[in-house]
Parts: C-alpha cells; structure tokens; sequence
C-alpha cells in the first residue's frame, strides 16, 4: 500500500523453511529513475535491483502518491490556522484607550506602564485635550478561515478516501447520502484488495516459485469477511466443528474458569470427558498455531535473576526462526556464545567470499606454494571464521544485557529483536558485500601479479557513477608501476560497499604517463579526512597479502586474541551437541591405515596434500623430518592416515592448540580403538601446511592433585577435551 501512498514501494523477500517474510524499504530510499536502493540519505551509496530475485520494487519514476497530492491542502490548512491566530491577536481583543495630562508627563508613564502590565490587548495613550475617533470596523466571525479550513480538510478526504461524508458530517447528512459516500469508499478499498493480491500473484508467487517452494499453480486470495455469530449460532455450530473455549472466552471477555472454582450454569459432562482426552495434544507442537510470544508466555519456569523475567523466564522453545529460538535462549540461560547464531553468519559469509572467488576464479600461478589461491582462501575462511565468532559474541553480550536492563519480557523482545535485525540483517549484509568485494580483488591481485611481465602498470578504478565517493574519485584513473609501495594501501576495496577495480597496462598503454603526478595524487588522497576515517576503520591494507576479509579494527571484539579467543577456548564439544571421546572412538568402526615404509619414500610422494574441500596442504621438509625422526619416530606408522584426515576428517576445529594464536585447524578423524589429530596452519608467508600429526591418548595420566593447586581445569590439560575445543567449523 505504500506504493499508492508514496508512489513507490520496495520489499525484501526472504524464504524460511516452509514460509516467508517480508522486511520493509523505506520509500525514500527507493531511486526509481536509477532503479538502485540507496543505503544512504544523501544517496551516495545504493545497490541495483534489477534481477535481484530477493528485491521486489514498485512504482513508476512519475508518480510520487497520494500523499503528495494531499500535502498542499495540509500545508494551506496549516497556514489558515497560523493567519487566524495572528488575526485574532490583533484585532479579537477589544481596544484600551488611556487620557493624560498634557503638563504632567509622569501621568504618560505610569499609565503605560499600567497597561502592559495588564496584560496583552492593544491600547491607545494620548493626551486629554486631543480628540480621539474610533472607525467601526467589521468584528469578524471567522467563518471564511472556517470555510477555509473545511475546505482544505475535504480535498484531502476526497483525495485519499474519495469521499467525505464517512468522516465529516455534511449540512444535509441524510442517510442515503451517507450510504453512498460509505459504497464510494468500499470500492476504494475492493480496488486496493485487488491491487495488493495482483502483486502478489504477479511477482511474489513467482519469486517463491523459483525458490523451490511448492506455490506453483496456487494463488493469493482475500477470504470473505465473516459474519458475526450470536450465542444460539455458536452453540448450533460446536455439534459440527471443533470451536476451542479459548475463542469464546475472549469473545465474550469472559474469564477462564480456575481449577476448582465453581463455575455458573451447568455443563455437560461429555464435554469435560472430550476435554480431559484432548488435554495431552497441546504437546504436538506442529498443531500449535500460537505466536512465539504466546508460547513464551505459556511456559514459565524459576530464573535465576530478575531483570525482564522479574523472576521468572520462558523455557526454551526448538520451533519458530533463528531469532526466535536465540531470544528464547538468552532469556532461559543467558549464554556466552551462540553455536546456532555462529554457523548462521560464518555460513552466509562463506557463501560470499566463494560467490567472490567464483566470479574472478583462476588457477594456481607459481610454483611457489605461498602464491597459490587455496592458501589466500583458507587463511580468508579462518579470518571469517573468527570475524563471525567475535560476532556472535558481541550480539548474545548484547541481548544478556537488554535482558538485565528490561522491566518487562515485551520489553526484552521488542529490543531484542531490533538488536538481531540491526546485527543479523543490515550489518550481515554489509558484511556479506565485503565478502564478496574482498574475495574478488584478492583473486584478481594473484592473477596480476603473474602477469607483471606483460602489464608493469596498474590503473586504479572507479565505479565512474553517481555513486562514487569524492575522495575515491580523486584517484580514478591513476596509473602507478605494479610494484609502487601505494598499491599495499589503496588497493581494493578501500571501504564499505567499495567498488573500485584495479586494471593491468601494458607499458605502451602507459608511456605518455606522468608517474610522479600520479604518485602526488595518491599522496593528495592519504591527506583527505575521509581516507584517514577508512583507514581508522580497518581499510588502506591490500587484502590478498594478509589473508584477511576483515582486519582487526573491523572485529566486533577489537582485541581478539586477547579476549575473544579465551572464552571460545573454553568452548568444547559438548557446547556444540557432540558426543564425548569416548563414545566417539567407540561408535567407530573404520580401521586406521598403517604405514610400513620410510619415512623419505612417503615424503617423495606426499609433500603436498589435499583437504575436505580439494585445497592444496603442504608438507614443509623440516617439519616433516623434525616429526619423523629421534623421540617422534613413531608417527611414521601414522603417515597413511594423514591424507585421509585431511581428505574425510570426523571434526575440524578451530583454536589455538598449545598456547599459540587461535589459527590452527584439527583435523580430527575417529578410527578403531585410535583417534589421529591432524593439525595445519596459515603461516606468515600465506603458506596452507601442516603443522604436526599425533594420537590423541584415549586414556591419559593427568596429575589432578597438581592442576587442582595450580586452580587449572583438568580439561586444560586432557587431551581428549583440548583439541576437540574452539570453534567447530566441520562435523
């Protein structure tokens, strides 16, 4: 409808499960004429959605609504009563008329003095020899800013309702009149019905159609009004259906019946019996078609705290969407950290920095393994990784926060769910754009690099539209050697939603190039506030040389590895609804492959490997003779197992494995009766390697007594706990 209010509208459509919902675009930020959504207000960044199957947008570039027709009316009402006011001032209140005497100027002022604190009304001092005349003049009524006003309030009715009789009783308010004013404005409504369902049957059917939801053939309808029943039709119509007591209580606004308490009249007691058997289907939760703030109400159980629950909170619900069950989570247990929350944003950004590199795919360059792709995308995964766990932690803080500071559980929810949206849909989605943005830059960075030889130069960018930021335009079309220091700080994406691009020349292409003028305007744009706000935030660092989507100062939690990474750390296998080691090496059934040769023919074959997902994992010699030799001769019996570890793990962690940053990845895989850890790493040179191989001791001899003195958790130091901790990133 505020397509016929505001002459535009815009929806995003997202599918859930079996349903889907719908978030709302404001108006004012939908560009038909440049058929984009801006992000912003003064429209300096917007998104296309043209063939965005998630955006639907209505309008036409001429038309701006209803409310625009009516505005003027509202702004002449508004005047009219401003002039009358003033009118009033001057000329409603009766005249004073003050006499002095001509030789005692002292009588002047002490009568004006007396008439300005009497109060507002005009007054007339003159001397009592003059003569004074006072025009008559018309009193005024009011009546034309009155006609004035109803006029104006009638255009506006007219224009909106088309009629004015259902709001504004007329001079001959007969009833027919007013009966066909009321057909007048019910044709209104039918034709916005069959606007609203025409929508939705023209493009939202096909848009959930294309998803996958079984829509096809189906359609949109408006269900026929109701018509209300007495006491003897309700009555009359439990013998054919099913009519839940509920409905008749609110209907009524009748109080349901505690248990026990005498209730009046009598009531037959096959009702009661038919009652009493449908009791135990209130448990079937897919035949409960309460909303989740219902549910939640219904079920209570003792809090540990006040704060919204003022003592009590909700038990926790499985059914209903991602935010539902987070909010039903925080208000029964108040977590730390969120595994459901977690997966859903490392999932989401995942699929952007895939979509990413898809989009500017290439194959390994260089023989050098530090140059390859897969490393660039591992060492990216674990940034995202760690990006959505800082995430996650800073949203659940902040419900555990709202949770405490709430007076109310409608309270708590209403905060609760402007938190997920601001987090979960609006900063994703940036975020999201980043991914992609990143993801494509590096791919192109790598596929530059190796062709140096035939482009030595390189052209920075710009989208070249009227979206482009003043500072970026500053640099569009610089042209600057491949291997100019600038490129490590202004190389693509340079802020949020960025779109600038780097192009490769030839050195032909570049010869008529002042590179020292093009260096001087790079150092003019460093200078500039908005550069020094981007680089503040995280930007002004080449992507694909740190293996980063988002730098440090760009994490919810800035000091990651100090804070973040200590309370993941204490995030185990149990959090994650995994089953203990035991159970798992005994649920195992697979025998682990052992090796009988030497270490150095394995090595001849083996020194570069692939993971679950067909990237390349180096072997470094020195960290392959270092585990294969002296008190490490042992593991060569393991050496068969490691590829296929890496190839079908069990569990793949995330942490920071013996005190180092939390980087490493655990490749763990459940044998028969041996459980074999694979750990790799992301080294400073971008290199994907593994780091060390080993049994994970299924009975361990743990000094309790020394770790209970030193007030250590044994868990810190068995390893059955401490590998299959951090973030689980595969299962």
């Amino acid at each position: 409808m505020e397509r016929q209010f505001f002459g535009r509208s815009a929806v995003e459509v997202l599918v859930e499960g079996d349903g889907f919902r719908v978030l709302p675009i404001k108006p004012k930020y939908v560009d038909l004429q440049q058929e984009r959504i801006l992000l912003d207000d003064g429209g300096m960044r917007s998104v296309s959605y043209v063939g965005d199957p998630n955006l639907l947008v209505l309008g036409r570039p001429d038309d701006f609504g209803l409310l625009l027709k009516a505005a003027p009316y509202a702004i002449w009402k508004r005047g009219g009563f401003g002039d009358y006011a003033q009118w009033i001032e001057l000329f409603g209140m009766p005249q004073r008329i003050g006499k002095y005497n001509t030789f005692d100027p002292e009588s002047r002022k002490l009568l004006e003095q007396a008439f300005k604190e009497a109060g507002a009304a005009p007054y007339v001092i003159a001397p009592k020899e003059t003569e004074i005349e006072m025009l008559e003049r018309n009193s005024g009524s009011g009546t034309s800013y009155n006609d004035f006003r109803q006029a104006n309030n009638e255009e506006i009715l007219i224009t909106i309702l088309g009629q004015t009789l259902t709001t504004v009783q007329g001079e001959r308010g007969a009833r027919s009149l007013g009966m066909v004013h009321m057909e007048v404005e019910e044709s209104k409504h039918t034709s916005d019905l069959r606007f609203v369902q025409r929508v939705l049957n023209e493009h939202v059917v096909p848009m959930l159609e294309q998803r996958g939801q079984g829509v096809a053939g189906g359609k949109f309808v408006y269900p026929k009004a109701a018509e209300p029943l007495s006491v003897e039709e309700l009555v009359r119509l439990s013998e054919i259906i099913d009519i839940p007591a509920r409905y008749v209580h609110e209907k009524y606004s009748i109080p349901m019946a505690e248990k026990g308490e005498a209730v009046a009249g009598r009531r037959p007691q096959v009702i009661e019996e038919i009652e009493t058997k449908r009791e135990p289907a209130k448990e079937v939760r897919h035949e409960d078609d309460r909303t989740f703030l219902r549910r939640m109400w219904d079920f209570f159980v003792s809090a540990p705290q006040g704060g919204a629950m003022n003592g009590t909170i909700p038990m926790q619900m499985s059914d209903g969407t991602l935010e539902d069950r987070l909010i039903a989570r925080v208000a029964q247990e108040q977590p730390t950290f969120d595994t459901e929350l977690f997966e859903y944003i490392s999932e989401d950004l995942l699929k952007g920095l895939q979509k990413g590199f898809m989009e500017r795919s290439n194959a390994d360059i260089g023989a050098a393994y530090g140059l390859t792709d897969d490393a660039m995308k591992v060492a990216m995964e674990i940034n995202l990784f760690r990006f959505s766990a800082a995430k996650t932690l800073a949203e659940v803080q902040k419900l555990n926060r709202l949770l405490r500071e709430s007076k109310s559980f409608e309270e708590f929810e209403r905060k609760a769910r402007e938190v997920c949206h601001a987090f979960n849909r609006e900063w994703q989605r940036t975020e999201y754009d980043n991914a992609v943005m990143t993801a494509e830059m590096a791919s192109s960075y790598r596929r530059l690099i190796s062709r140096t030889g035939t482009f030595p130069f390189w052209e920075y960018t710009t989208a070249r539209d009227g979206r482009v930021r003043e500072a970026h335009r500053m640099i569009d079309g610089v042209i600057l050697p491949w291997d100019d220091p600038r490129w490590k700080k202004i190389y693509p994406p340079n802020g949020w939603r960025c779109r600038c691009i780097v192009i490769g020349r030839t050195r032909n292409q570049a010869k008529e190039v002042d590179v020292r003028e093009m260096q001087e305007r790079v150092d003019r744009f460093f200078e500039t506030a908005e550069w020094k706000k981007e680089e503040a935030q995280g930007w002004g660092v080449n992507r694909a040389l740190v293996g980063e989507v988002f730098t440090q100062n760009q994490f919810y939690i800035r000091r990651f590895q100090d804070k973040a990474s200590k309370l993941l750390g204490d995030l185990h296998y149990n959090d994650w609804g995994l089953d203990s080691f035991g159970k798992r090496l005994e649920a195992a059934t697979e025998e682990m492959p052992i090796y009988k040769g030497t270490a150095d023919d394995w090595y001849a074959k083996n020194s570069v490997l692939e993971d679950y997902k067909g990237r390349k994992v180096v072997i470094d010699e020195a960290v392959f003779t270092r585990h294969t030799t002296g008190s490490h001769v042992m593991r060569v019996e393991l050496l068969d197992a490691v590829p296929d570890i890496l190839k079908n793990p069990d569990e793949v962690w995330i942490n920071n494995y013996v005190n180092n940053e939390f980087n490493k990845l655990n490749f763990i895989k459940f044998y028969q009766g041996r459980a074999i850890n694979v750990i790799c790493e992301i080294n400073e040179l971008l290199e994907f390697r593994v780091a060390t191989w080993f049994e994970i001791q299924a009975h361990p001899k743990i000094n309790r007594s020394a770790l209970k003195k030193a007030q250590k958790s044994p868990r810190k130091k068995d390893p059955r706990w401490m590998y299959r901790r951090g973030l689980l990133i595969k299962k």
